[in-house]
């Protein structure tokens, strides 16, 4: 009895320190998606309030309904089109956007709360979804290297290494050598610890100034500018029914692929279901509290990395989100270089399945290589989703194979190359 009791208490601390890991591996969207809004006309602090609450409320929606350790976040990424394409360039007010993205929730919702969910599952070979994983590890790495200063552009080679002695790339190299060496002692709470030390290294390193946190400048009461502010008065236009079909078909297919990976790692893929659904109603409540689409965080990594597999991560991470409306002062300390060494890692993690993927015919791995290489490479996780679900049924047409298309992946493939060209006349590059 008293070992059984010892074991649960062990359970609890390791799913406690787990949600603590992903709320800080992914506070940063808290700050960079109120930076992006910003620029689409939603006030800083509005934008972080809209975001913390959808954050918390859909995340405990997710530990509740489905007992699954997964945060839900505005989707980086995502949020640039929201901002730069359909308000920007599109012409649609902000308050138009966010009801389109309310739109979409419903739309998504339809779709995960029908046979749908299972058509499309089965209807996708399992090494495209595998490779999206691998994709997408590799969209997280560059993000990390590209932040930690250690791959900067360049006009010649596009890219080239960094300057590893700069303080904020030194501080990401040694943050990430902390992470992997307690990953591989298989210390409990590594991550954390890592996170933690890293930015305490950056006060001595002179990075980051505790005498500049004030607490005085946030906004809470900014919400009330962005909650119900959607707007449905030309839902019947054009430009809004193609904002609608690019966010619905971006919020399914990346929410399904990333879900998919952290569904295989905690061993749960055939309860896929119910946090797809969460995953769909979370962007119902973003068009509600004011921010953009959002999807189960690719971070969760680094949750399941430290051992989460149920609810009781989850509800931390929500109620940490909730405190980190008093705490965003404080929460900006943590430096670019730890946050980017944490991505890295990840990264290093989704990659890491590549391995477990069944080798399928060559038209398979070629399928998987534009999957797995064009999401980093256009900076976009549905354009490499898109790209591998065309080139794979195209091949299968050409070679006499194309019985072993399903004729939902058929479906799938006419409505990626449409959106194409929606995307195309409008204008719309992202």
């Amino acid at each position: 009895m008293r070992n059984t009791l010892e074991n649960k208490n062990q359970i609890i601390k390791t799913e406690v320190l787990a949600g603590c890991t992903t709320f800080v591996a992914s506070v940063y969207i808290i700050l960079t998606n109120a930076l992006i809004l910003s620029d689409a006309g939603i006030s800083q602090d509005a934008a972080m309030m809209a975001t913390i609450f959808t954050c918390a409320l859909s995340t405990i929606l997710m530990g509740v309904v489905s007992n699954t350790p997964f945060i839900v976040v505005p989707g980086m990424g995502i949020n640039s089109l929201f901002t730069y394409t359909i308000v920007n360039s599109m012409g649609l007010s902000w308050q138009e956007a966010l009801g389109a993205v309310f739109v979409s929730g419903i739309i998504f919702t339809i779709i995960a709360s029908t046979n749908l969910t299972k058509i499309l599952l089965k209807s996708i070979p399992n090494t495209l979804k595998h490779a999206i994983t691998v994709g997408v590890g590799f969209f997280i790495l560059f993000i990390g290297l590209q932040k930690s200063g250690l791959v900067v552009s360049n006009s010649a080679t596009i890219l080239s290494l960094g300057n590893i002695t700069n303080k904020e790339a030194l501080l990401s190299i040694i943050t990430l050598i902390f992470i992997l060496v307690l990953h591989i002692k298989n210390i409990n709470g590594g991550l954390l610890i890592s996170i933690i030390c890293g930015t305490i290294l950056s006060l001595f390193m002179g990075i980051t100034d505790i005498s500049s946190i004030s607490f005085s400048s946030f906004n809470i009461g900014a919400i009330k500018d962005v909650f119900l502010a959607m707007s449905l008065k030309n839902v019947l236009t054009v430009p809004f029914i193609v904002a609608v079909f690019s966010i619905t078909i971006v919020i399914v297919f990346e929410n399904m692929g990333i879900l998919y990976g952290q569904m295989d790692a905690i061993g749960k893929v055939k309860e896929f279901e119910r946090p797809f659904k969460i995953a769909a109603i979370s962007n119902i409540i973003a068009g509600v509290f004011g921010t953009s689409p959002t999807i189960v965080a690719a971070e969760n990594f680094s949750g399941i990395s430290q051992g989460a597999k149920s609810k009781v991560a989850a509800f931390t991470s929500a109620i940490l989100f909730l405190l980190s409306i008093f705490l965003i002062p404080a929460l900006k300390i943590i430096p670019n270089g730890v946050i980017s060494s944490v991505l890295i890692f990840v990264g290093i993690l989704m990659i890491q399945t590549f391995f477990d993927i069944e080798r399928g015919d060559s038209i398979d791995s070629i399928a998987m290589i534009i999957i797995i290489v064009m999401i980093p490479f256009t900076y976009n996780i549905v354009n490499g989703i898109s790209l591998g679900f065309i080139v794979y049924t195209v091949l299968k047409v050409l070679t006499g194979k194309y019985k072993d298309v399903s004729v939902s992946m058929y479906l799938l493939t006419a409505l990626f190359i449409l959106s194409f060209i929606m995307n195309i006349s409008m204008g719309i590059v992202h």
